[in-house]
């Protein structure tokens, strides 16, 4: 997923906040670690949806990089200004590179990892009051002001970054070791599986964002900003009940997946 700042009413925690921003270097959110231990125990319990196994936690975790890497890589591409990249939810490690005058845009970056398996988040700065009028959308560093179609495909970034890992993976097997194929062969599957499920129409999902970006492309009107924000309520609620309350919903599209592409 990809997210303005303000759409999702994101509020770093106190302790990780200096001078309005996150400190430099890690900080711990520890709270969410003993949420995350205990949701591993019964995660791995076979309570959850994926299989339950610290394999496909690590092969889920690279797939959500790749994914939200899209998003940063294509953002950046167009002057967007990225404030945190997320992998998994509810955060409870953060890092904040440290500040260099003249440095790399990418030091601007924190890095974020949770305890929720349940994808990531890329968070593009969002203007404030009084920030950034007056400026060109090539110029602004502000997601808002980029054109519809630029968020569209910002959007897609990440759908697009797993079909590629995919198609490399899918057409590299063959050449693999035995045990190399068995290590890939399910990151092969869940990059198309998490691709597809990205492509739904429901936001906060990228599917959600891109038919956002098109009713703007058709219409010449963006969305409301409370409008936006009941469907990503909405849809995180929807997402919450599909991946963990449900999961044989998940395990049918994967099978369905599955049977049509292999």
């Amino acid at each position: 997923m990809n997210e303005n700042e303000n759409e999702m009413n994101y509020v770093p925690s106190g302790n990780n906040m200096q001078n309005g921003g996150p400190q430099e270097g890690f900080t711990f959110k520890w709270f969410n670690l003993f949420l995350g231990v205990a949701f591993c125990f019964w995660w791995l319990d076979g309570n959850g949806g994926y299989g339950g196994s610290w394999t496909t936690l690590l092969l889920l975790s690279i797939v959500v990089v790749v994914h939200e890497l899209g998003h940063v890589v294509v953002g950046k591409s167009f002057g967007c200004s990225i404030k945190e990249m997320q992998v998994f939810f509810l955060p409870f490690v953060s890092y904040k590179p440290k500040q260099q005058p003249g440095g790399s845009s990418w030091r601007n970056i924190t890095w974020s990892l949770g305890v929720l398996p349940l994808g990531g988040v890329t968070m593009f700065k969002s203007r404030g009051a009084g920030d950034g009028y007056g400026l060109t959308p090539a110029a602004s560093p502000y997601i808002e002001d980029k054109p519809a179609w630029q968020r569209m495909l910002i959007s897609a970034a990440g759908v697009l970054f797993n079909i590629a890992t995919f198609i490399i993976l899918y057409f590299a097997m063959p050449y693999m070791s035995e045990e190399w194929s068995g290590f890939f062969w399910p990151l092969t599957v869940m990059s198309l599986f998490i691709a597809v499920l990205n492509v739904l129409p429901i936001y906060p999902l990228d599917g959600g964002a891109i038919m956002f970006a098109l009713y703007e492309i058709f219409t010449g009107k963006k969305p409301s900003a409370q409008f936006t924000k009941i469907c990503g309520w909405i849809g995180f609620v929807f997402i919450v009940l599909f991946f963990w309350v449900f999961p044989g919903w998940l395990n049918s599209i994967l099978d369905y997946i599955m049977r049509l592409v292999f």
